[in-house]
């Protein structure tokens, strides 16, 4: 579900000038909020109309540029506070129904050429935190936000007497 402006002007035109020094093909920037939900069962029409309710927030005074689409994630297998705290609420308004909501920023990135998806990914790294996020090229890429994966067994690496060759 697409949301408010995630970035301000200044902050927009700052990303735009890291953009451009890295392709000068670029010569836009947007950036909206766009949020995930993790459904255990499908909403009704009441249920939908509430869901809008709470993610109107912010303001909707800035328009999108057309361009390449580049969304950033918090990391698959983590779960973000915002996401904590969103899904909690949803809950006390009685959408019992969802698992989990989370939050993420769909960039739209406007070039003279068509950008690919190696271009698209080098641009990428000024405009997510490596560390707590992750990038998509295309929204159903997102999904993998909610994916439940079975524990690994736990595993000992022999630092000490493999060194380096051990952990590699």
């Amino acid at each position: 579900l697409p949301g408010a402006p995630a970035l301000s002007r200044f902050r927009l035109d700052k990303l735009l000038g890291e953009l451009q020094s890295l392709d000068p093909r670029v010569s836009g920037l947007s950036a909206r909020f766009h949020h995930f939900v993790d459904l255990e069962r499908p909403l009704d029409d009441a249920g939908h109309a509430v869901l809008a309710r709470l993610l109107e927030y912010g303001t909707e005074d800035a328009a999108d540029v057309p361009g390449e689409l580049v969304i950033v994630i918090p990391r698959p297998g983590t779960i973000s506070p915002w996401a904590s705290k969103a899904t909690d609420i949803a809950h006390v308004c009685g959408l019992t129904g969802i698992a989990r909501i989370e939050r993420g920023v769909a960039y739209r990135i406007a070039a003279s050429a068509a950008l690919d998806a190696a271009a698209l990914t080098r641009l990428a790294a000024p405009l997510h935190d490596r560390m707590t996020e992750s990038v998509c090229l295309a929204l159903d890429e997102a999904g993998s936000l909610f994916a439940h994966h079975s524990p690994r067994p736990l595993a000992s690496v022999p630092l000490r007497s493999g060194g380096r060759a051990a952990l590699v």
